[in-house]
């Protein structure tokens, strides 16, 4: 018995956990069986709760649980689905979410004395900057006419996501020299089930005129093609952190590249934008740093020798991919105008801002997000006015800080995913979106703990 238990320990702990997850995610996905293989996911987990000593095996369900969700099942575009509020569904749903919520409070009490409790007072300055920007988001809107108790639940299911990854993973984890590469693995595996998502929408989903791809046919059921680019952009570059110092790095070298094609395959014009400048930094970083640059400069060559011949050979199929950008060409698709308006809507309430839910879209169906602004600057600034936005300045300034204090290549390589996704945020709204943020705490929180084990 002793030995089965060591031996389900050591597959929790290990890689092959994260890519069983990672295939039942995939396969719900694709089946629309999800209740099915999401169940089989979540018992797992359930499972791991009560054999395992430490929340390292949990990274990878609770980041791409999202992702299980197919376009039919959708409770967004396009079908705006009640699926998961039917009573066969609902039921499933209710009773894994009881048995989950029971065994991780089991698992909470049972390793109590192992929280690491110390990696606040040792890096405070990250949870500092989280702290005062999720007490400006509670305040949003405050003393406005339009205020509404939504403007206080959305702030808190932002919250939520966002400390209780941070405060998790960085409590119930037991961080050595294994553990940063742990992370990063699980980035990779993330951005790789969206990438096959992707490529499994193009054979079946997605529409085309002639060789031509339809934009607003590019669809997976947790998010339309700017979802798809914006995350590809933040996770690409963790591809590359094994590239540089791994000796198969090869084989991150080749996936940071087929993601790429993911993000051109997804159709944003500013996933394509901001992708390409990671994709620049990345490889242009892995030129002159790392164990295995020299190796490195002769992909990079390789890649652009094949790239130009590529391009001349199948010069037609290429300018079919890029043909949506083409006709979209630098229209601001209506942004000019939302940015106006959070602009009005911040000088009407300049202290607390007019919360999230001052600008109300009739077309817009969404029964939990609010319709923002596509800029996450402007968005603080009308929403939650003069203090969310030092606030959010406050963060910005110690995420930086954080980067170049003690530098090594995982906040490089994570950091470089963080700069082309606020860049993407310039101009869309992933970062107040509830997937992408337990993403960014956790990409934080391996930048904060890599500095004393790397």
């Amino acid at each position: 018995m002793a030995s089965v238990m060591q031996r389900l320990k050591h597959f929790y702990d290990g890689k092959y956990y994260p890519i069983l997850v990672s295939v039942l995610i995939f396969l719900g996905h694709s089946t629309e069986l999800e209740i099915v293989f999401g169940g089989l996911m979540i018992l797992s987990l359930i499972l791991g709760f009560w054999i395992c000593n430490d929340l390292r095996f949990a990274v990878t369900p609770f980041l791409c649980t999202i992702f299980i969700v197919p376009i039919n099942h959708s409770p967004n575009v396009p079908n705006y689905s009640r699926y998961y509020l039917e009573p066969l569904p609902l039921t499933v749903i209710c009773i894994l979410a009881v048995l989950l919520i029971a065994s991780a409070t089991a698992f909470a009490v049972r390793n109590r004395r192992m929280i690491q409790k110390d990696f606040l007072l040792k890096k405070k300055g990250i949870f500092l900057s989280f702290a005062l920007l999720c007490v400006s988001l509670l305040l949003n809107g405050l003393f406005s006419k339009g205020y509404t108790v939504q403007n206080f639940l959305y702030a808190t299911s932002f919250i939520l996501s966002l400390m209780l990854m941070y405060f998790l993973f960085g409590g119930y984890i037991r961080f050595d020299k294994s553990t940063v590469s742990y992370f990063m693995y699980c980035f990779v595996l993330a951005g790789l089930q969206i990438t096959a998502q992707l490529f499994f929408a193009y054979f079946t989903t997605v529409s085309f005129v002639g060789m031509n791809p339809v934009k607003e046919t590019v669809l997976l059921g947790w998010g339309v093609w700017t979802a798809i680019g914006g995350m590809l952009t933040l996770l690409m570059p963790a591809c590359f952190y094994f590239a540089a110092n791994h000796k198969h790095g090869w084989i991150g070298y080749f996936l940071g590249f087929v993601e790429f094609f993911a993000i051109l395959l997804s159709q944003s014009r500013g996933a394509l934008l901001t992708g390409a400048l990671v994709l620049f930094l990345c490889v242009l970083m892995l030129c002159f740093k790392g164990t295995y640059r020299k190796r490195n400069r002769f992909f990079a060559l390789a890649i652009l020798v094949v790239g130009a011949i590529g391009g001349v050979l199948l010069f037609d199929k290429i300018l079919s991919l890029f043909q949506n950008f083409l006709n979209y060409g630098f229209g601001d698709n209506g942004r000019f105008e939302l940015w106006s308006l959070g602009v009005e809507n911040f000088l009407k309430n300049p202290v607390f801002g007019s919360g999230f839910y001052a600008f109300v879209n009739e077309e817009w169906l969404k029964d939990v997000y609010p319709y923002f602004y596509h800029n996450t600057l402007i968005q603080m600034l009308g929403a939650a006015g003069a203090i969310g936005f030092l606030a959010y300045a406050y963060h910005r300034f110690c995420t930086v800080r954080l980067f170049f204090q003690k530098p090594n290549t995982c906040k490089l390589f994570l950091g470089i995913g963080i700069l082309g996704w606020l860049c993407f945020c310039l101009i869309d709204v992933l970062f107040f979106s509830t997937y992408p943020t337990m993403f960014y705490a956790l990409i934080l929180l391996t930048m904060e703990r890599s500095e004393d084990l790397i």
